[in-house]
């Protein structure tokens, strides 16, 4: 099922941001109950501090993601600020069936939301204005990240500003809204993100650790799970 329809259909919704590109971390949050599993290529991820390869020397990864997955759609942010796939690429990832892929805005060349195929998740940051929210409500955007934390605030705990924050965003953009553990959320703050508007819940690093295991992995995903089954 594609992304944006789970979270069109669904009351509430989990994706896990693997810190790793790596088939026994996909498998564990698979078994812990994820709704969607994403991935990187091209970038250093400033919560996990790992730095990812490039698409061509992860397309294998890509491919065997996509086969463990099955109906589980696997998402990709294919590239940051330095480097960024390729119109030939994208058609590339399109044909292996990676469902959706995640950027900055500011990072996303244009050829990205050409496509007819991938569920489009685009990221705001701190910077976003009342005009941008606007912007995104007339776009072709089909998901929108809340990636709308500073870095120095990365790792604090949850507040109720964010919360209005998120609501803001949830009520003016007419689109999913999902939400990265940028902070540290807890499971029983799931419910706050639900009623505030939001779509969906990301968790990376931040809540999962910077090297989990999968076993801890696998327990943080159930959490959030049990926590989103009990809305």
């Amino acid at each position: 099922m594609k992304l944006h329809r789970i979270l069109s259909e669904r009351k509430f919704s989990l994706v896990v941001s693997l810190p790793e590109n790596d088939l026994g971390l996909a498998r564990a949050a698979l078994d812990g109950g994820c709704d969607a599993v994403k991935v990187h290529v091209n970038v250093w991820h400033r919560a996990s501090g790992h730095t990812f390869g490039t698409y061509q020397e992860n397309k294998g990864f890509l491919r065997d993601m996509v086969r463990l997955c099955g109906d589980v759609p696997v998402g990709l942010v294919p590239g940051g600020a330095d480097a960024f796939i390729s119109p030939e690429e994208r058609v590339e990832m399109e044909a292996l069936g990676v469902d959706f892929f995640s950027s900055y805005a500011q990072h996303l060349p244009v050829h990205m939301m050409e496509s007819r195929i991938l569920t489009k998740m685009p990221a705001i940051d701190s910077t976003y204005t009342q005009n941008t929210l606007d912007a995104i409500r007339a776009s072709e955007i089909d998901v929108l990240e809340c990636s709308i934390q500073p870095g120095e605030l990365y790792g604090t705990p949850l507040n109720y500003a964010d919360i209005l924050k998120y609501a803001d965003i949830s009520a003016k953009v007419g689109k999913p809204t999902l939400i990265p553990t940028q902070k540290v959320i807890k499971p029983s703050e799931v419910r706050h993100l639900h009623h505030a508007g939001c779509k969906a819940i990301m968790i990376g690093a931040i809540v999962l650790g910077k090297d989990p295991s999968p076993e801890r992995l696998r327990a943080v995903t159930q959490e959030f799970r049990e926590a989103i089954d009990a809305l």
